[in-house]
């Protein structure tokens, strides 16, 4: 584990000193049991991102207190953030990892959820990557993008996923501008996948940077999956390589070399989105709404001497990356703007999600 997030570091000792003690004052947690809500399945990523906070939590957040995760999954992550909301009391006893099933449910979640992640106080914002595979039986070995792109259009390719309405979404709408003849098989968690790769039942898969360099690396080194491409990293209106990863090339990238040209359209507008959707927003915690400033501020001060501390900067270096993070209203900021969708990509992803999976939302 070789990287850490750096310029989290640097932000963190630039402001901490200011910030901390000045609004934190009066939280206490001393004696107290806060509740960790994982609205995910155990081993998956916003899980594994968010049991690395976990004990230095306890160290950092005054008081000292326990801290307890509980895993809550269902319906891309609408069961565990329902609960949230309905049970969560201002008082910073509660708080929910949120990734990118949160905010694609806030998009698309319809009547089912009863949650608004736009109420609540966003603690941080974590970025974090994609990077998409391929089983070597298709022939990809990825030293050419093209060369691997045009193995990858001659055959049919199998995918993974949870359900049509959640984060993967973005790989689905990558392998669409690629021009791949892909099929999507529903109901699959990521470590499912891997598995349903290695018994020759998928051909394709993604994993986040944590989850790509903690449960992937066995099956690259051994030759089975092959790292092809990532989805890069949003700055501005463009897309530009993964800091994290930038020996693979990114779907724009792969796009450009074999058709000549940008991507553009609605369609890409669709993938951008999601892109900032699942990577820019990727993970993060959240607070009720109604959390006052002071506690907002003694879990932000928490998460920021956690990123500067040498055991977590070990544990976390390639679970997390060097991804710039984000705290309190910057935080609130980027999901603002993850979700916040053109009415002409709306439009376009109902239209989509109707023709496709017969999904009404």
């Amino acid at each position: 584990m070789k990287r850490l997030l750096c310029g989290a570091a640097v932000l963190a000792a630039a402001s901490l000193a200011s910030l901390s003690g000045a609004f934190a004052q009066g939280v206490d947690f001393n004696g107290k049991t806060i509740e960790l809500i994982a609205p995910y399945t155990e081993g998956g990523g916003a899980d594994v991102y968010a049991r690395m906070f976990i004990p230095y939590l306890q160290k950092y957040l005054p008081g000292n207190p326990t801290v307890i995760i509980r895993n809550l999954p269902g319906g891309a992550s609408i069961l565990g953030n329902n609960k949230f909301q309905a049970t969560a009391k201002p008082d910073g006893e509660m708080l929910v990892v949120t990734s990118s099933s949160t905010l694609v449910a806030q998009l698309l979640g319809g009547k089912k959820r009863q949650f608004d992640v736009l109420k609540w106080r966003q603690i941080n914002v974590s970025p974090m990557g994609t990077v998409i595979y391929a089983h070597s039986r298709t022939g990809v070995d990825g030293k050419d993008m093209l060369k691997d792109l045009e193995k990858l259009r001659g055959q049919k390719i199998r995918y993974g996923a949870k359900q049509p309405d959640a984060g993967e979404l973005r790989n689905i709408f990558a392998f669409d501008l690629l021009g791949l003849n892909h099929e999507t098989i529903f109901g699959l968690a990521r470590g499912e996948v891997r598995q349903a790769m290695l018994r020759g039942e998928l051909e394709i898969n993604h994993d986040t940077a944590e989850s790509f360099n903690s449960s992937a690396q066995s099956f690259i080194k051994s030759g089975e999956f092959v790292p092809l491409w990532t989805l890069g990293i949003p700055k501005g209106e463009d897309i530009v390589r993964d800091p994290v990863f930038k020996q693979y090339p990114t779907i724009n990238e792969v796009y450009k070399a074999a058709n000549g040209k940008e991507p553009s359209g609605t369609e890409y507008e669709a993938f951008k989105a999601f892109v900032n959707l699942g990577v820019a927003a990727s993970k993060g915690f959240a607070l009720p709404e109604g959390t006052p400033d002071n506690i907002r501020q003694a879990y932000i001060d928490a998460i920021k001497k956690t990123l500067e501390d040498p055991d977590f900067r070990k544990l976390a270096s390639d679970e997390v990356g060097d991804y710039p993070q984000l705290f309190g209203d910057d935080a609130d900021f980027a999901i603002k703007k993850a979700v916040g969708l053109t009415p002409e990509v709306a439009d376009w992803l109902k239209e989509y999600l109707k023709k496709k999976y017969d999904l009404s939302i």
